[in-house]
C-alpha cells in the first residue's frame, strides 16, 4: 500500500485519500468522500479494501467503527441538475475537490482514484482502492452515504426500485424508464429514454 513506505519515514504524516460514487449512475447525484490518516488509524484500518469487494453489512460495520473514530472525513455531493447543466466530469471534480478542501492542511499528501485534480499536489492512482487505503476507506464511506440516501428517496419513487440499484442501469431500472420515463432525479443529459 501506498502508506508503508511513507509511514515507515514518518509515521505521523497525514494521508488524504478521495474517491467518488455514482459517476455512471442514471439517476441520484455523484458523491465523493475524502478521509485523512496517519498510521495511529492502521488498526482500525485491517479490514479495509476496495469498497467492491465488501458485502453491504461489512461497508457498513467499517462506516460505523469509523463514525465512533477520530478519523476526519467530508463527503460532498452535486446533484442531477448541476450533472445536467455542467457535465459529469466537471461535476465529478467538483465533488472530490470540495471533499478535499474541507480537510486539507499544507504538509497533507492527497491521493485521488483514477482522477487528476489540479489543486493540493495530488496524485492520481490508478486502481486506487487496491493501493491506497485511504481511497478505500473513502470509496467505503461515499458508497455507503450515497447508498443510504438512494434507499431513502425510493419512497418516493417506488415505481424505479432505487433501494435495489442505486441509481445504475439495471435491466429493472432500464424497463422502469421505458415504462414510466424519467422522473426529476434522473439525469436528462445522458440520453436514457429508449429510441
Amino acid at each position: 500500500m501506498i502508506e508503508d513506505k511513507i509511514w515507515e519515514a514518518n509515521p505521523d504524516q497525514y494521508i488524504i485519500g478521495s474517491d467518488e460514487v455514482g459517476r455512471g449512475c442514471f439517476a441520484g447525484p455523484i458523491s465523493a468522500t475524502s478521509v485523512k490518516i496517519n498510521y495511529s488509524h492502521i488498526t482500525l484500518l485491517k479490514e479495509v479494501k476496495d469498497s467492491k469487494k465488501l458485502s453491504p453489512k461489512k461497508r457498513k460495520e467499517i462506516f460505523n467503527i469509523i463514525q465512533e473514530s477520530n478519523i476526519q472525513y467530508s463527503y460532498e455531493s452535486c446533484d442531477n441538475k448541476f450533472i445536467d447543466i455542467y457535465g459529469i466530469k466537471k461535476a465529478n471534480e467538483k465533488v472530490l475537490e470540495d471533499s478535499i478542501t474541507s480537510l486539507y492542511e499544507f504538509s497533507d499528501l492527497v491521493y485521488v482514484d483514477h482522477f487528476k485534480i489540479k489543486k493540493y499536489n495530488s496524485i492520481s492512482v490508478i486502481r486506487g482502492e487496491d493501493n491506497c487505503r485511504a481511497i478505500a476507506l473513502a470509496s467505503i464511506i461515499a458508497k455507503v452515504i450515497r447508498d443510504e440516501y438512494m434507499i431513502d428517496i425510493s419512497n418516493d419513487y417506488p415505481e424505479y426500485h432505487f433501494e435495489n440499484n442505486k441509481g445504475y442501469g439495471t435491466k429493472e431500472h432500464r424497463q422502469a424508464i421505458s415504462n414510466f420515463g424519467l422522473s426529476d432525479i434522473h439525469r436528462k443529459s445522458f440520453n436514457l429514454m429508449p429510441k
